[in-house]
């Protein structure tokens, strides 16, 4: 028997058609007439997003709801010769700080983040002829660092937002040690912070003490310094972040 199919339209609340299939048996189906879901917000969780020369990120974005119908995100950078995008990805170009924007064009929704990136290698100023070393055991977390499970962090050493100097972890004696020296322009008096980088991850940590730049030695192998990071830990955040708002 050679069945015949016919759409029926019928009405909808906001002025649209909706329809079902009928076929000569009786059977009705329905089109799926519901409305889309629109997002009511879209926030990048991350505040900062801390990279190396050459690394990579993905960053994360947060929608809600989150049943949405479309979620495309279109990015930009404040400063493509510090981080640019590739697609989605965010790659960190040279030393610096930029922002990220993140966009939608149907809920006209952004928000913004800002990117930290720091050099893969350290060269000191030639114009700095002080320097001090620290030599310290590291404890990341209640993981205590060595030559073979180093590779996922970088020490640094900043006065203010200046790169000073990244520690090499070393091994003498059987006994794993970072060596960290900072320099200066000057031979005492600068306030030193350290933070720790997390590869892949695309943050960074505070260490908890500040120490005063004074041109001597800190710490030797049979009395390492301590260099350590708790649950209590700060993560990074640049000075000139005042909020996370796009402006």
């Amino acid at each position: 028997m050679l069945l015949r199919l016919l759409t029926i339209l019928a009405p909808l609340p906001w002025g649209g058609v909706g329809g079902g299939l009928l076929c000569a048996c009786g059977e009705f189906y329905e089109f799926n007439t519901s409305e889309p879901v629109t997002a009511g917000a879209m926030t990048l969780p991350r505040r900062v997003v801390s990279l190396v020369v050459g690394e990579h990120y993905a960053i994360p974005v947060e929608f809600s709801p989150v049943e949405l119908s479309n979620n495309a995100v279109f990015w930009l950078s404040e400063d493509d010769e510090i981080a640019t995008f590739r697609n989605d990805t965010l790659v960190a170009v040279a030393e610096g700080l930029t922002r990220a924007f993140a966009f939608t064009t149907i809920d006209r929704l952004r928000d913004t983040c800002w990117v930290n990136v720091m050099p893969a290698m350290y060269m000191p100023p030639s114009s700095y002829p002080y320097d001090m070393v620290v030599y310290g055991f590291v404890d990341i977390h209640g993981l205590r660092l060595t030559q073979d499970n180093c590779e996922p962090y970088i020490i640094a050493a900043y006065v203010g937002n200046e790169l000073r100097g990244i520690g090499q972890m070393k091994r003498r004696a059987g006994i794993d040690y970072m060596e960290l020296r900072v320099w200066s322009p000057y031979s005492y008096g600068e306030e030193v912070r350290l933070r720790c980088y997390y590869r892949g991850q695309a943050r960074a940590e505070l260490f908890p003490d500040m120490i005063v730049f004074d041109g001597e030695m800190h710490g030797e192998l049979t009395n390492l310094y301590p260099l350590v990071l708790g649950d209590d830990a700060e993560e990074y955040v640049p000075d000139t972040i005042m909020t996370n708002l796009y402006d």
